[in-house]
């Protein structure tokens, strides 16, 4: 069997990759053209060059391939029409590159924030992607992670670590009260890699998230008992987290709107795992 990978060259890319390599699935990689995390790769892994949004640019890279997992795309934006044009436009890119090859098989890695009670231009343009996913009549599955912890942790929780450890006393709207269930990236893409080799998975959406449930504010304890430091924290209230817009200078500078900054603190990500541990063999090992 082989496998293209977009998006192979992020952490959570890369981290399949070696997980379909110990399944014996030959790994193709897209990825950005002059992406330098390219040659950290295998010499067994071939990687193709192009861009999701570029319709033209990644057709190519679909040809003889058996199944696709569509990782592609960004997280942190202050361009709100970047969201639309690579994550959900580059998913319907995807999606016809599928069907002019005759690729059957599509997994598509979404994300937990699709099912905030309000979205943000990232979460809306992830789930536009699920709906032109669902819509193609391929054999499609669907993914929805949580906080991504380990194997160099995922964007945002690089982020909410370094704030963290950044400020003496650090501030945390609505006192972090948020609940979550981080999970680590090996689990991550042990579940991926299942989610689309499994036929029973076809056309179901899976959360794939952690065992534990933690407040935000357990979870920068855990960081700073890590790092061996003893920072402090003061609750922050939420209005006037939203008013000064702060969070996002401290947590994300220019790459995330106080909209996207505020919205991890707000909503909890606490699904159900249960499918995937029946339907996938998933059982994650706490992540913190």
């Amino acid at each position: 069997m082989r496998a293209l990978v977009t998006g192979g060259a992020g952490v959570v890319g890369r981290a399949l990759c070696r997980e379909l390599q110990e399944r014996g699935v030959c790994v193709r990689v897209l990825t950005l053209p002059g992406d330098p995390l390219v040659q950290s790769f295998p010499r067994n892994i071939d990687v193709v060059y192009g861009d999701v949004a570029d319709y033209a640019s990644i057709r190519p890279a679909f040809d003889g391939v058996d199944c696709v997992f569509h990782l592609a795309a960004i997280l942190l934006s202050r361009d709100a029409s970047a969201f639309e044009r690579i994550n959900a436009g580059g998913t319907r890119n995807v999606v016809s590159a599928c069907q002019d090859s005759g690729v059957r098989r599509l997994l598509y890695v979404s994300s937990i924030s699709v099912t905030y009670p309000v979205l943000t231009p990232y979460g809306a343009s992830k789930l536009a992607g699920e709906t032109a996913v669902k819509e193609s009549g391929l054999d499609w599955t669907i993914v929805r992670p949580t906080l991504v912890i380990g194997d160099g942790g995922g964007v945002e929780f690089r982020m909410y670590a370094d704030f963290v450890c950044r400020f003496p006393v650090y501030p945390l709207p609505g006192g972090g009260r948020s609940l979550k269930r981080p999970v680590r990236s090996v689990d991550l893409v042990k579940g991926i890699a299942a989610a689309c080799l499994t036929p029973e998975a076809i056309g179901n959406t899976y959360a794939l998230a952690g065992p534990e449930v933690m407040t935000m504010a357990e979870m920068a304890a855990r960081i700073l008992r890590t790092a061996g430091k003893r920072h402090l924290m003061f609750p922050l209230p939420w209005w006037v987290a939203k008013r000064l817009a702060v969070l996002r200078n401290w947590i994300g500078g220019r790459r995330v709107s106080a909209e996207q900054a505020l919205a991890g603190f707000l909503y909890d990500a606490v699904p159900c795992i249960e499918n995937a541990e029946k339907d996938l063999g998933y059982h994650p090992k706490n992540a913190l």
